[in-house]
């Protein structure tokens, strides 16, 4: 085990401590570590996948690009410790990337076990790690985040997930946020997305229904460790949740329903795909991240006209059909098949006519206050005008 050099990061204020050290060293310490990072995605599976190959190009000998780890021990030094702390102090030591190629080796050790002589002279090889000392979690995430550029890319959805991920011990009475990682879908009553929330939350922080990109992603991540320790973050964050809770609850009270018939077409195997409704239940219309995302701009464009107006005091057991509910959600989907259409850009047409939507809901001045049917009408209008 041997430090080949040190450099600082200033980006993310660490030590980048490059050493050599022995297979055998290495997945002693991974061993340990590999599922303990909560950032990671899971294991990449499949046979035809570059780290089946990379297995028997290992194995011939080949240098892999350096492991990635964090040191996180306070006053902890590489410099003098670095043997004793891969024994020592594996609950400081996080993997920050290379997870597959680390499954990978512990496969070939797996593998070659009823091969000694291969084994041992497999565990003796040497390969390189990149270890930040001194590195925060904000920093952490942040290497994760422009480190990922492998064959097998973290998902957006999963990099806004982390981004946030703090707010998931935030008590949300009884809402359950599922994350991609989990391998779930959020189909029962109220569970979402993780993602589809966050969206929804930073429309409201910015006044504006786009969907965030990777590059939001990196350019905003600076500002995530104010977010972190500011409790008024924590509880907005569950105000948005519980409130948009209140409304996907009093829509389903609502019951709207399209005719069977039209309904049969949003099952996966039936009729043209289309053809197939924007959704068959007041529910399915509104469960989505472009409702979410309009919603959070909406109120957060209205509370900038009116300071009474907040996620807590939404009167959402006030909200009316309006009209026959086979009728709203035929217009509805009549609107948004419209919106596809014509749109440029199909996801932001979207977006914007549900903040317009919940703009003209949640105004006491539209015309359509409480009222879903003219708030569709309005909704639509209103989008053809800006410009869809």
């Amino acid at each position: 085990m041997e430090i080949k050099s040190i450099l600082h990061d200033k980006k993310v204020d660490a030590r980048s401590i490059l050493v050599e050290v022995a297979v055998r060293d290495y997945l002693d310490l991974a061993k340990k570590i590999f599922k303990s990072n909560e950032f990671q995605r899971k294991r990449v599976r499949g046979s035809k996948t570059v780290y089946s190959l990379l297995k028997s190009d290992i194995v011939a000998g080949c240098v892999m690009p350096p492991l990635v780890l964090a040191y996180t021990k306070p006053g902890g030094d590489l410099e003098d410790s670095l043997g004793v702390a891969f024994i020592e102090d594996p609950e400081y030591f996080v993997l920050l990337d290379g997870l597959q190629r680390t499954y990978t080796l512990m496969d070939i050790e797996t593998e070659l076990s009823s091969e000694p002589v291969a084994q041992e002279k497999f565990l003796k090889g040497v390969i390189r790690c990149e270890i930040y000392e001194g590195i925060n979690r904000l920093g952490i995430l942040y290497r994760m985040l422009t480190l990922n550029t492998g064959q097998s890319a973290m998902s957006l959805r999963h990099q806004i997930e982390i981004m946030y991920l703090d707010f998931l011990d935030t008590d949300l009475g009884g809402v359950r946020l599922v994350r991609e990682v989990d391998e779930v879908r959020a189909t029962q009553s109220s569970e979402y997305n993780f993602r589809d929330v966050i969206e929804g939350f930073n429309s409201y922080i910015e006044r504006s229904e786009s969907p965030l990109d990777r590059g939001d992603i990196l350019e905003n991540i600076s500002s995530l460790e104010n977010i972190a320790k500011e409790n008024g973050h924590r509880d907005l964050f569950r105000e948005f949740v519980l409130s948009w809770d209140k409304f996907v609850r009093r829509i389903k009270a609502l019951d709207m329903k399209l005719p069977t018939e039209l309904a049969a077409l949003d099952i996966d195997d039936v009729g043209d795909k289309s053809k197939r409704p924007w959704g068959s239940t007041g529910t399915q219309v509104f469960k989505r991240v472009q409702a979410m995302a309009g919603f959070g701009a909406a109120i957060g464009i209205l509370r900038d006209d009116d300071d009474d107006i907040s996620f807590a005091n939404l009167p959402m057991h006030l909200i009316e059909i309006g009209a026959d509910s086979e009728e709203f959600i035929l217009d509805f989907n009549d609107s948004i098949e419209r919106i596809n259409r014509s749109a440029r850009k199909i996801g932001n047409a979207q977006r914007l006519f549900f903040r317009q939507f919940f703009k003209m809901l949640f105004w006491d001045e539209s015309g359509a206050y409480m009222n879903l049917a003219l708030a569709q009408k309005e909704a639509y209008k209103s989008a053809v005008k800006i410009g869809i």
